[in-house]
C-alpha cells in the first residue's frame, strides 16, 4: 500500500548525537521508517541511515523502493544503503531476485543489486509468469531482445529480433475449456521462428520462411498459426505442419474449430479433419456446443452434428433454439417447424409463421391463433395451448395470455399456470415484483416470478420441527404447532415458529409483540414468563439465546410488565436468574467467555456472567463496556473514566482512565493497551494484565503496522510508534523506547478549502446524517452518543407532534394511528419503513396518507425515501428513521423557517464536528486525512479553532444554501 505525502521542504542536518542521544540506541534487524515534517527517512535503530526526504515508499523482502519528487530509487532492507539513487521513473523488483527492472526517459535496464551494476539499455521490459518452474521471467525487448530470470540469469541469451510468449494446450484438451495451457517463449527474427522448451530453455524448433500470427486474446488452441509464401497454415509444438499454409486466412474458435477462407469460400477444421471445404458463403459454429456446426449458401444453412454425422438443411434465417432444437422453414414448402440436430423433427413444419422475441416466441397457424415454443427447462413439443395476444408482466417470463374474451396466465418456469378465464383482471405490482391475478369473483391471488403463488393466496406451508412436532401455515393466517402422529393442531397462530438453530431444541414461536417456547415434544414452556421480542430491528433475529454449560439463558418478561430479566431455560423449566428490573438483555463475549449486559431505565449496564458454576452479577451501573476480540479483558466505563477488568469482573487497574485502545500486534504476542490519561490527556502504555509499561509521556501511541502498513510482514518492525514534543520514536513490546528524532521542525503549511456549501461535501453530508449536531429548531430536539436511539427517535417525534417529550414508542405508535397517520396493525412490533413513508407524506402535506400501499411507495420513491432493489440491511433502524425525519423536517416550510444555525464552539466540538471541520484542512495542499500521521495537538488545535470561527461566521449562509438546494 502507498501513500503519497506532499508537505514544505525540509533542510536538515543529519547528525547522530542532535537527533538521537546515544543512551536511546537499538539495533533494528531491518532499516525501519521514521517521518520528519511528513518526509519519509529510516533508522537502523543506532543511527539514521537516510535522511527525510522521500515522499513515499514500498518495501520489499529485500529492499525498499523510495520516491523522491517523483522519481524512484532502491535501498537496502539491511543497512539502508542506496542501491540506486531516487532518478528513475518508474521501478521493478521481482520477487524472488537480484535485479531490479528501472525505467527512464522511455528506456529499460535491469540493475543487479548486489554490485549496483546497469546493464545495456532495452526498448522495454516486462515480467511474466512462464511455468511453475519458473514462474517470473523477464522479457527486455527492443532491437534487441533476451530472456531473464530474476536472479539475473540469462535464459534466452540477447539476439538481434523479438522475443514473445505463445499458449498452447495439448490437442486432446482442444475442447476444454478449464485445460491449462503452457507457455512457450518465441524468438521471431526476419523470416524465421523459433520456439523454445519452457523449462529447458533449449530450441523445440526453428522454421525458416515463416511469420507468427499471434493469437492475442484468442480461444485456447494446442497450434501455432504461421504465414509463409502469404498463405497461413497451422503447426504444432513439434514444429509439424498440421495444416500446409495454402490459405488466404485461418481463424480459432472455441473448442478446437478453425475457421478457413480459400479462394472459394469459408470452410471449417478441427481435430486434423477438414469438416467443410472451403467453398461455402459462410460457417458457424454455436457458442459452445462441441457437436454442431453449420454451413450457409445463397438461400440455405445446414446444420451438422459431428458425432451423428447427420445434417438438417433448412432455409436462410433458422434459428438455434437451445439443447439442439432448431427454428426454421422448410426449404420446399416455407412452413416453420424444430427439428433437433442429429435427431427427428419435434414440432412439425405446418406454421406459416413466427412471431415475438426469444423469450417469448410463438407459432402462429392459419387461423391466426399463437402457441408458445416452451421456453428454458421445458421439454421441446407443440404448444400445448393457442390464444390470440400476450403481454409481458415485468419480464418475459410471466405473460398475460388473452383468448377472446379470457384471460390467462403463463410462467416461463411453470408454463401455463392459470388458464383463460372471462372476467380475469392481471397486473405487474412492481413494488413487489409479483403478479396480481384477480378473478370474477373479486379474490386476488399473487405469483412471484417462478410461477409460484405468494402471501396470503398461497398454499399452507409445512415444515419438519422435530420427530413429533411440525409446523404449518402462511404468512397472512399465521403458523401453527401440529403432533405429527395425530395430526391435531396443539399451538394458537404465530407469526412465524421456527427450531432454534444454538443446539437447545426449543421450538420458538413468535408472537405479536412476545415469542413462546416450545420443548420438542410440544410442551409450551412459557407460560408464567414469555420471551420479549428484542432488538426492535426487521433486520436481526427477533429473539436471540445464548448456552453456556448446557443451559440456555435468553430475556424475558411478565405479563404484568415491560421489565425483563436474564432467565435460564434448563430441563423443560423456565427461571429467572435476575430480578425484572431491565430494559435488554444482551449477550457478549470475550475470548469465548460469554457474559450478558442488562441495561436499567437510567442507561447504565449491570453484567452478569458465570463464576464458579453459578450466574452472578459481576460488575453494577456501569456506563459502558468494550470486549476486544483476543484479548481475556474488558475495558469499563463507570462515569467517565475507564479501567482494565478481567472477564470475571475483577478490576485490575485504578486510572480512572480518559480512553483505552487495545494495540493487537497480530503477531501472536499479547500486544498493549494504550491509555490516556485523565488529568494531561497524554498517552502510556499498559500491559494486557494491566500494569503499567510507560508513564503517559506521549502525544500518540499507534500500532507501527497501522501508520506504515508498507512493512506489515517485517518480522523485525517495533510493534508501537509514538509521538511526543516534536518528536517520533519506537517503542518496544515491553514499552521501552527504543528510538526516537525529531517528529517536526517546523510548522506545517496549513491552507483550508472554501468554505462554500459547494466545496464542503463533510458540512452537507453530516446535515443529511444528523442535522441536530449543526441546526437548532424551535423545540428542544435532541441526538445523545450513549443514549438508545429507538429512545431518542420517539422522544423526538413525541416533540414533533406535540405529545410529552417522555412518550415511548407505545404512545407515539398509538397516537399516530388515532389520527390516522399509520394504519392500525395489531401485529405491528416496530415502526415499519412504510409507517415512516406515510409519516413523512404527513409532514410534507399536513394530511394522512389516504394512498394504497403501491402509491405511497411511488410517493416515497420520488421523494428519495426509498433504498432501492437489494438494500444493504439497517443496523441501527431508529438511527436510521432519524436521519429521514429531520431530512425531511427540513424540506417542509416549517422546517425550514425553524431552522437556525448552531454556535460551535473549538473546545466543546462533538467527533462528528470535529471530522466535519477537519476534512477542510489542507498541509502542503493535501487533505489532512491523508497524512500517515495527524498533527500536533497543539497544531490541530489552532486549525479547529480558525475553521471553528470561520464556520461561525459563514453558518448562516451555509444553511440557507442548503435548504435552498433542498
Amino acid at each position: 500500500m502507498k501513500r503519497r505525502i506532499i508537505t514544505a521542504c525540509t533542510a536538515l542536518l543529519l547528525g547522530t548525537g542532535a537527533w538521537m542521544p546515544a543512551a536511546q540506541a537499538a539495533s533494528f534487524s531491518s532499516i525501519q521508517p521514521y517521518l520528519t515534517d511528513y518526509k519519509y527517512g529510516f533508522t537502523d535503530g543506532a543511527k539514521l541511515v537516510s535522511k527525510p526526504v522521500y515522499d513515499e515508499f514500498s518495501r520489499y523482502s529485500n529492499y525498499t523502493i523510495v520516491t523522491k519528487a517523483g522519481k524512484q530509487g532502491i535501498l537496502d532492507n539491511k543497512t539502508g544503503k542506496e542501491i540506486t539513487p531516487a532518478i528513475w521513473d518508474n521501478i521493478q523488483l521481482p520477487s524472488p531476485g537480484k535485479i531490479a527492472i528501472v525505467q527512464k526517459g522511455g528506456w529499460s535496464q535491469y540493475v543487479d543489486l548486489t554490485n549496483g551494476k546497469l546493464s545495456a539499455k532495452f526498448a522495454g521490459a516486462h515480467t511474466y509468469y512462464l511455468s511453475a518452474a519458473h514462474d517470473t521471467v523477464i522479457n527486455m525487448v527492443g532491437q534487441t531482445s533476451m530472456l531473464l530470470d530474476p536472479s539475473g540469469k540469462e535464459l534466452i541469451k540477447p539476439f538481434a529480433g523479438k522475443l514473445s510468449f505463445v499458449e498452447l494446450v495439448n490437442p486432446q484438451d482442444a475442447d476444454n475449456p478449464d485445460a491449462n495451457p503452457v507457455r512457450y517463449p518465441l524468438a521471431s527474427v526476419g523470416k524465421q521462428i523459433t520456439l523454445y522448451d519452457p523449462a529447458t530453455f533449449a530450441p523445440k524448433f526453428t522454421l525458416k520462411n515463416a511469420e507468427l500470427i499471434p493469437n492475442e486474446g484468442g480461444p485456447k488452441t494446442a497450434y501455432l498459426k504461421v504465414r509463409s509464401g502469404g498463405k497461413e497454415g497451422l503447426v504444432d509444438v513439434s514444429g509439424k505442419n498440421v495444416l500446409a499454409p495454402n490459405y488466404k486466412a485461418l481463424y480459432f474458435w472455441n473448442n478446437g474449430f478453425v475457421r478457413v477462407e480459400g479462394p472459394k469460400g469459408a470452410g471449417l477444421w478441427k481435430d486434423g479433419r477438414m469438416l467443410a471445404e472451403p467453398q461455402f458463403a459462410g460457417v458457424e459454429i454455436l457458442g459452445n456446443e462441441k457437436d454442431v456446426y453449420l454451413t450457409m449458401d445463397k438461400d440455405t444453412v445446414t446444420y451438422y452434428s459431428i458425432s451423428k454425422r447427420t445434417s438438417h438443411t433448412l432455409r436462410k434465417g433458422a434459428q438455434y433454439l437451445r439443447d439442439g432444437y432448431v427454428l426454421g422453414q422448410d426449404t420446399q414448402t416455407g412452413l416453420y417447424g424444430i427439428v433437433e440436430i442429429g435427431g427427428k423433427t419435434v414440432v412439425p413444419f405446418a406454421y406459416p409463421k413466427v412471431e415475438g422475441p426469444p423469450a417469448a416466441q410463438v407459432l402462429v397457424r392459419a387461423d391466426g391463433k399463437k402457441g408458445l415454443i416452451p421456453g428454458w427447462n421445458k421439454p421441446m413439443r407443440e404448444p400445448e395451448f393457442w390464444f390470440d395476444s400476450y403481454t409481458t408482466l415485468g419480464s418475459y417470463s410471466m405473460l398475460s395470455i388473452k383468448d377472446g374474451n379470457r384471460i390467462g396466465l403463463y410462467s416461463e418456469s411453470k408454463g401455463l399456470i392459470f388458464p383463460p378465464q372471462e372476467n380475469t383482471v392481471i397486473s405487474y405490482d412492481s413494488s413487489t415484483n409479483q403478479v396480481l391475478v384477480r378473478t370474477a369473483d373479486g379474490k386476488t391471488t399473487a405469483y412471484g416470478f417462478d410461477g409460484e403463488i405468494k402471501g396470503d393466496s398461497a398454499p399452507p406451508r409445512e415444515e419438519v420441527l422435530s420427530e413429533r412436532l411440525k409446523s404449518t401455515g402462511t404468512p397472512g393466517t399465521g403458523y401453527v404447532l401440529v403432533d405429527r402422529q395425530t395430526g391435531e393442531t396443539i399451538s394458537k397462530a404465530y407469526r412465524s415458529i421456527y427450531m432454534e438453530r444454538g443446539g437447545s431444541k426449543l421450538i420458538v414461536a413468535i408472537g405479536a409483540k412476545v415469542a413462546d417456547l416450545y420443548s420438542e415434544t410440544g410442551e409450551l414452556l412459557t407460560k408464567d414468563i414469555q420471551i420479549p421480542q428484542v432488538p426492535d430491528s426487521p433486520y436481526q433475529p427477533s429473539v436471540s439465546f445464548a448456552t453456556i454449560d448446557n443451559v440456555t439463558y435468553t430475556a424475558g418478561v411478565k405479563a404484568d410488565s415491560d421489565k425483563v430479566a436474564l432467565i435460564q431455560i434448563a430441563g423443560g423449566q423456565i427461571q429467572p436468574v435476575t430480578d425484572f428490573a431491565y430494559e435488554t438483555v444482551t449477550a457478549r463475549n470475550t475470548s469465548g467467555k460469554l457474559f450478558f449486559m442488562l441495561s436499567r431505565p437510567d442507561g447504565s449496564y449491570d453484567v452478569w456472567a458465570k463464576l464458579n458454576g453459578q450466574m452472578a452479577r459481576q460488575l453494577e451501573g456501569i456506563s459502558e463496556l468494550v470486549a476486544q476480540e483476543g484479548l481475556d479483558r474488558l475495558f469499563v466505563r463507570q462515569g467517565i473514566g475507564w479501567d482494565v477488568y478481567t472477564s470475571e469482573g475483577k478490576r485490575v487497574t485504578n486510572g480512572g482512565y480518559r480512553s483505552l485502545n487495545y494495540l493487537d500486534t497480530g503477531d501472536g504476542k499479547p500486544g498493549a493497551i494504550a491509555y490516556q490519561d485523565a488529568r494531561t490527556g497524554l498517552y502510556g502504555l499498559l500491559g494486557v494484565g494491566g500494569n503499567v509499561l510507560t508513564g503517559p509521556n506521549y502525544e500518540n501511541i499507534y500500532l507501527s503496522k497501522s501508520v506504515f502498513p508498507q512493512i506489515w510482514n517485517d518480522a523485525g518492525q517495533p510493534p508501537y510508534l509514538f509521538t511526543a514534543r516534536q518528536q517520533i520514536g519506537y517503542l518496544g513490546q515491553d514499552g521501552k523506547e527504543l528510538f526516537h528524532t525529531a517528529f517536526l521542525t517546523k510548522s506545517p503549511v496549513l491552507t483550508y478549502r472554501p468554505m462554500t456549501v459547494q466545496a464542503f461535501p463533510a458540512y452537507q453530508s453530516l446535515v443529511r446524517q444528523n442535522a441536530l449536531e449543526l441546526i437548532a429548531l424551535d423545540k428542544p430536539y435532541s441526538w445523545q452518543v450513549g443514549i438508545d436511539s429507538k429512545r431518542q427517535f420517539f422522544a423526538n417525534l413525541a416533540l414533533y407532534l406535540g405529545l410529552p417529550k417522555e412518550a415511548g414508542k407505545e404512545e407515539v405508535l398509538a397516537y399516530l394511528v388515532s389520527k390516522g397517520i399509520i394504519k392500525e396493525d395489531a401485529n405491528r412490533t416496530i415502526m415499519s419503513e412504510n409507517d415512516l413513508y406515510a409519516l413523512c407524506y404527513y409532514m410534507e402535506t399536513g394530511q394522512a396518507s389516504q394512498m394504497t400501499s403501491l402509491d405511497l411507495l411511488r410517493w416515497a420513491n420520488s421523494r428519495g425515501l426509498v433504498r432501492g432493489k437489494n438494500p444493504e440491511p439497517i443496523m441501527d433502524l431508529y438511527a436510521y428513521y432519524h436521519e429521514l425525519f429531520f431530512r425531511e423536517l427540513l424540506h417542509t416550510p416549517a422546517g425550514k423557517k425553524a431552522a437556525q444555525p448552531k454556535k460551535l464552539s473549538a473546545a466543546a466540538l462533538t467527533p462528528a464536528q470535529k471530522q466535519m471541520l477537519t476534512s477542510m484542512i489542507l498541509v502542503g495542499g493535501k487533505p489532512v486525512e491523508q497524512l500517515p500521521l495527524p498533527l500536533p495537538q497543539d497544531t490541530m488545535a489552532k486549525a479547529l479553532q480558525t475553521l471553528t470561527d470561520q464556520y461561525n461566521k459563514q453558518a448562516k449562509q451555509l444553511l440557507a444554501a442548503y435548504l435552498a438546494q433542498n
